[in-house]
């Protein structure tokens, strides 16, 4: 196989780390989900995920995938940052659509304030994971071996 672009290694990284959070999420709270029929549509959205992880997993070909130096509760305290970020991406990306969209000026404002709180949490929650080693932005490879690893990691998690 050939080595991907920068930009395709990036989309990548984005999907992978996305798909490994959900699929954390779904295998952690299925045990809470008494409908019979919701919770077949979770085991359903659960091997969905998993196959596209080890299909994502495929391109990842020059990294060794192993185990993680990580036990279960740093696994969980990794997901709970994890969860925070991806809460912050999403309102920060609500919030800018919604400016474009906005002709009140008063409401404007509020949603300028807003964001500028909304991207200075993500910032901090950003600082802590890469303080904790977590999210190694400046270096691709250890990047993207983290992200095949943790999802390595939940895609062997029982449910």
């Amino acid at each position: 196989m050939r080595t991907l672009a920068w930009h395709e290694t990036l989309e990548l990284h984005e999907i992978v780390a996305t798909t490994t959070y959900y699929l954390y999420k779904l295998k952690t709270n299925i045990k809470n989900i008494k409908d019979s029929g919701l919770k077949e549509l979770y085991k359903t959205s659960i091997t969905l995920f998993e196959n596209n992880l080890r299909d994502l997993l495929k391109f990842m070909s020059n990294i060794t995938i192993g185990e993680r130096d990580a036990a279960s509760d740093k696994l969980a305290s990794e997901m709970s940052a994890e969860d925070l970020l991806s809460a912050t991406k999403v309102l920060t990306k609500m919030y800018a659509h919604a400016l474009t969209e906005t002709a009140t000026p008063d409401l404007n404002n509020l949603f300028i304030k807003h964001l500028v709180s909304v991207n200075n949490l993500h910032t901090q929650i950003f600082s802590y994971l890469s303080k904790q080693g977590q999210y190694s932005v400046f270096n691709i490879n250890k990047l993207i071996e983290n992200d095949a690893k943790k999802a390595m990691d939940v895609i062997n998690m029982p449910y």
